[in-house]
């Protein structure tokens, strides 16, 4: 009898639980398609990117969706948007994003690269690197996009609670 029941709560318990996680998850996931769809139309209203690459996210000063594409003339372009604003930049002459990945394995080659994004500040571009080293520590590294040089890192440690 006892084990019926306890069995009954756990099942009711498990159902729970995965009905919770799976409407966190399409919870998510339709906030970023809301986003892409947000952004597409961004860019066909208010810029000449004739071919979306890739739709992504800098958070900065101030939040950015970033375009990676290419403009009518089929030049390569980064375009950084927000409700209000666009800024531009052509990427012929801009550092790959490969390079800067094959720079910052070379600087830690035991880190793990999480996430390399396109980055705005006020006139500055940049690459914006995060890097999670073996110490579980994440690595901001800024690149400037057309030099490679770095121009700034910072290192955000976790916080440990006992």
């Amino acid at each position: 009898m006892y084990v019926k029941i306890v069995a009954g709560v756990i099942a009711v318990i498990l159902v729970l639980v995965l009905g919770s996680a799976y409407h966190l998850g399409a919870t998510v996931v339709g906030k970023q398609d809301d986003f892409e769809a947000q952004v597409r139309q961004w860019v066909q209203e208010r810029t000449t990117v004739a071919q979306i690459d890739s739709i992504d996210e800098y958070r900065g000063n101030q939040s950015y969706a970033v375009v990676l594409g290419k403009n009518q003339a089929g030049t390569p372009v980064v375009v950084w948007l927000t409700a209000e604003t666009v800024a531009f930049d052509s990427l012929e002459k801009a550092v790959t994003r490969e390079s800067v990945e094959a720079a910052v394995k070379k600087g830690f080659p035991d880190g793990a690269i999480r996430h390399i994004v396109p980055g705005i500040d006020e006139k500055n571009r940049f690459w914006e690197v995060t890097l999670q080293d073996q110490q579980g520590r994440f690595h901001y590294l800024h690149y400037d996009l057309f030099t490679g040089a770095l121009l700034t890192s910072y290192v955000v440690s976790p916080k440990i609670v006992r």
